[in-house]
This record gives C-alpha cells, structure tokens and sequence, in this order.
C-alpha cells in the first residue's frame, strides 16, 4: 500500500457536535495526499457513530475506538496507527484552513524543516473572529523553539503545525499514567531536544474555537498536585539535558504564571507552592511581580485574573 505524504491525527471525545464540521474542513484540504485517523477515545456520545459514517464514505479515513485514556494517549494511538511522512494534529472541535495542510508541506520540503508553523485565527463565542500572529517569524533551532515554549507568551500548540512523523518515535508524550495539564507545551520541551529547523510563519492554518467554559480558560484545567507533577517533569528533562540553569528564570515565571491563571482554589500550605512564592532568586516582570504579591492571598488574585479576563473579552469584543 502506498505510503500518503501526511497524516491528520483527530483525537475526539464528547464532540459530536462539532467532529462534522472539523472532518469536512480536512476533507475540502487544496492538498490531497494525506489520510485523516480519527481515535474515538471512549466517547460517551455519538462520536464513534459520526467517525464510523464518515469512514464509510471516504477511504483516506481511518478510525480507531479506543477506552478513555485522555488526549495525549489518543494522540500517541493515532500517530503509532498512521502512515504518513509528516503528522498533523487537528482537534475535533476546531477547523483547518483550505490550504493549511499545502503551505505547511510545502514549507516543510522548501526550507528543509522538522516542525512547520502556522499561526491561527480565535473565533469567539460572541463577537468577530481574529487572527493570533506569532511574536517571532523565520527558521529557529532547538534550544530557541525550547526557550520559546518556557515563555509565558507562546502560541505553540501540538496543534496548528506540521511535524516529522521520526520526532513522534522518540519519548516525547506524558507517561501512560499521567494526564499532565498544559500537555502541548510539555511535549514541545521534550521535542526540542531532537530538532534542529522549525519554521515560524505567520499564515493562518487553523480556526481556534474559543469556548469560555473549557477548562483553560475556567481555571479548573488540572489539580494542583498534577501541576507540580507537569514542573516536576520538565525540571528533571531540562536537568537531564544540562539546561535547568540555564532556563530557570523562564521557568520560575512560568510557575508563577500557571499558579495565578490555571490553580483555583490555590493551596498555599503545600510545599511547592510555598518555595515558589518565596523565591526570589530569580527575576519577574511587573506583570508577575504583581501576581506573585496577589497570590499570597489567593481569593484576591483569583478575582483578579477573572477580572483581567472579562476586561480582554470585552475589548476584544468591541475592536475586532
């Protein structure tokens, strides 16, 4: 069987509603040789049936009914199923642009890269869509994209690019037992080590659809202890490598950053917790500066941080 140049990984779980629309933006790809695996990932809703159909009617797809073992996992089963040179990740409740998978290849064989990026475009429950353009453009090797993805300002997801399909072969995905938050970024840091040429562009590929109840946006992304595990696993990684100096100030206003956006209610009295708040070892910016002194009361920085948030939404509301 002949080997297709790509392979779009569409992990879905609790998406019936948006999986048509999602498989319908890859199915109208300018690009035409890929194959798309979806991984039903022990959905309890029509998931299953809505993949099912649509591999009945279409032979680049392929679906694979799995137990629910989180997202990492469904995309670790989707690549290890798949065949093509280069792998792309796609949501299920999100869309690709027309040509997001061509002007992705195409700069993957031009430039002689190991991850192409595009940038992508937030499309909001209220109010007009936008587009999120990347800080930085061009051709970066591994110690900047790792550098990149400690900021607290990136935008790389595992989605929105296109990879080698070797990278994906390496140690790169969270253990089988742990469902780490802010996945994405612990598998890039892990990626960093085996690349050399990642490209930076910012051409839209990808539809964002924002939801103001997912667990990101909420705070509710991920327990504490599993927040101290995800910083437990990036410092042994970075210590293994010889680079924990090196990218501790980044990392120290990561922690900040996560424990002000993503922990609520904040448990102060832990041990991690507390070595964070009193460091000072490292430097912060006014932005964190002032989030490190809210978080010693909790409450206070958590309203504060919904606060900010509604003051964004409503701003971007009314200018875009």
């Amino acid at each position: 069987m002949r080997k297709p140049a790509v392979s779009v990984i569409v992990p879905a779980y609790n998406t019936e509603a948006t999986l048509s629309r999602c498989l319908d933006s890859i199915l109208a790809q300018t690009f035409k040789d890929y194959e798309v695996v979806i991984v039903d990932d022990g959905s309890p809703d029509n998931v299953g049936v809505i993949a099912d159909d649509y591999a009945e009617r279409h032979e680049r797809i392929h679906v694979i009914h799995k137990q629910n073992q989180g997202l990492a996992e469904a995309r670790r089963t989707g690549v290890l199923a798949s065949h093509g040179e280069f792998v792309m990740h796609v949501d299920s409740d999100d869309t690709i642009l027309a040509d997001a998978i061509d002007f992705l290849y195409h700069k993957m064989i031009d430039e002689q890269l190991d991850i192409a990026y595009g940038n992508y475009i937030r499309i909001p429950e209220q109010g007009r869509p936008y587009e999120v353009r990347h800080q930085h453009t061009g051709v970066m090797g591994g110690d900047e994209f790792l550098a990149q993805n400690l900021s607290v300002n990136n935008i790389f997801a595992s989605w929105g690019c296109l990879t080698k399909r070797e990278l994906w072969d390496y140690d790169v995905f969270p253990s089988q037992e742990a469902i780490l938050p802010s996945e994405d970024i612990y598998i890039n840091i892990k990626m960093s080590e085996f690349v050399n040429r990642i490209g930076i562009f910012n051409h839209p590929v990808y539809h964002y659809y924002y939801n103001s109840q997912s667990l990101s946006i909420t705070g509710r992304l991920s327990g504490q202890n599993n927040w101290k595990r995800y910083f437990d696993e990036i410092e042994r990684n970075l210590k293994r490598r010889g680079l924990l100096e090196k990218c501790e100030d980044n990392l120290y206003t990561l922690k900040i950053d996560r424990l002000a956006f993503y922990i609520h209610p904040l448990d102060k009295s832990q041990p991690w917790v507390v070595q964070v708040l009193s460091s000072r070892t490292s430097p912060l910016t006014v932005k964190h500066r002032i989030l490190k002194f809210l978080l010693h009361s909790p409450s206070v920085c958590h309203a504060f941080v919904m606060a900010n948030r509604w003051v964004k939404s409503r701003v971007l509301h009314i200018y875009r």
